[in-house]
């Protein structure tokens, strides 16, 4: 099988990240905090992490069940207050942005507004700059979109944020691992969040949110294992967002992902997937009946490469390239309906190839030959 459904979770995963799961699994249960010889293993891929994302502080680095928790954390941490209040963020966001936002749009006084994207799908530092008001209290962008592969100029809309006193929330779902990203250099509130399944590498169920402080009340409260003869929660990083037990298993496999994307290097794997992304639109773009939807400059670093076949459904295209040709892409709207929307391929959404560290341009080629005997037919 050639697996091209990397921006939903990447395969295969690398084997030091299943030995790591399986050793974490295997070894007798510790608890973080209260290792003894050593640094146990959620500090390790804490670490790790923050080295990854130029984090000052590993404190500031919370390991969360999945992006859509830390997503959820941040927003309905910050729309707490009973006073109106609004929030930007864009059409090109995944569910996990939107749902959280129309939820607290339902049951408190929250207004959102969905900036739109240019033709090439790229959010203006112009653009968000015009849609604040006085009553913005958040501004979520994701860092690229899961549609197009558009990536977005992350600095300049921080810095927009930042001289606006508004915190950003940065999704970095798809970027993870592959586009350089330094935290420390990013001005203002910023909260970023990205999974541990995708360009991480790590085991699903994993996830990080960074936090610039603990100004955000936690969404859950629990046991820490240090700490307890307090009832309130302990307002210091990262206990203060860090409720229940860990994911050993899952910190183990998520630091070894991690540690693979060190060790190639995030340049690396950005670059190989922009080739792999360059490659395909190439061949794609020669095929009639095929529309390719557009990226920002060229740059393919995200992975994904986005298309409709004239007269035939997304369903149908994704079905038969996965029992006729055993290619495995995604097909459908990829939990972004306003992207959609924005890019006019509602109702039946886009066939989307993304690609990972293990794909190579003999997995470009197949695409390319069996899209190209569907158009035949």
């Amino acid at each position: 099988m050639r697996f091209l459904n990397n921006a939903a979770t990447s395969f295969p995963n690398p084997e030091a990240v299943t030995r790591a799961v399986a050793a974490s699994l295997a070894a007798r249960p510790m608890e973080p905090g209260r290792s003894r010889g050593g640094k146990d293993l959620v500090s390790v891929c804490r670490e790790r992490l923050a080295t990854l994302f130029g984090v000052d502080d590993p404190a500031q680095v919370i390991l969360v069940p999945s992006a859509t928790y830390g997503l959820n954390l941040v927003i309905h941490g910050v729309l707490t207050a009973a006073a109106p209040c609004h929030v930007l963020a864009t059409q090109l966001e995944h569910n996990s942005v939107l749902r959280p936002l129309a939820h607290a749009a339902r049951r408190a006084k929250v207004e959102v507004t969905h900036l739109t994207p240019t033709a090439a799908g790229e959010i203006t530092a112009a653009a968000l700059a015009d849609a604040i008001r006085p009553q913005t209290r958040l501004v979520a962008v994701t860092h690229a979109s899961n549609v197009s592969g558009s990536i977005q100029p992350v600095a300049e809309l921080a810095a927009v944020a930042a001289r606006a006193q508004i915190p950003l929330l940065l999704d970095a779902s798809q970027t993870a691992g592959a586009v350089p990203l330094s935290y420390r250099t990013l001005p203002g509130r910023v909260f970023l969040v990205a999974a541990g399944h995708k360009g991480l590498y790590g085991p699903t169920g994993t996830g990080v949110l960074v936090v610039p402080d603990a100004l955000v009340a936690p969404t859950f409260v629990g046991g820490t294992g240090v700490r307890s003869e307090e009832l309130l929660q302990p307002e210091t990083l990262p206990l203060y967002y860090e409720a229940g037990t860990h994911n050993l298993p899952g910190a183990a496999g998520l630091a070894a992902g991690v540690e693979f994307v060190l060790e190639r290097g995030v340049e690396t794997l950005g670059q190989h997937r922009h080739d792999l992304v360059t490659r395909l639109r190439e061949r794609l773009q020669t095929q009639p009946g095929i529309t390719l939807q557009p990226i920002v400059n060229g740059d393919g670093r995200a992975g994904v490469v986005s298309f409709t076949v004239a007269g035939v459904d997304p369903d149908e295209v994704g079905l038969v390239l996965s029992e006729s040709f055993d290619i495995e892409t995604r097909s459908g709207l990829h939990c972004a309906p306003l992207a959609h929307r924005h890019f006019k391929t509602l109702p039946r959404g886009t066939v989307r190839a993304s690609f990972a560290a293990f794909n190579t341009n003999d997995d470009v080629e197949a695409l390319a030959a069996a899209l190209a005997k569907l158009g035949r037919r």
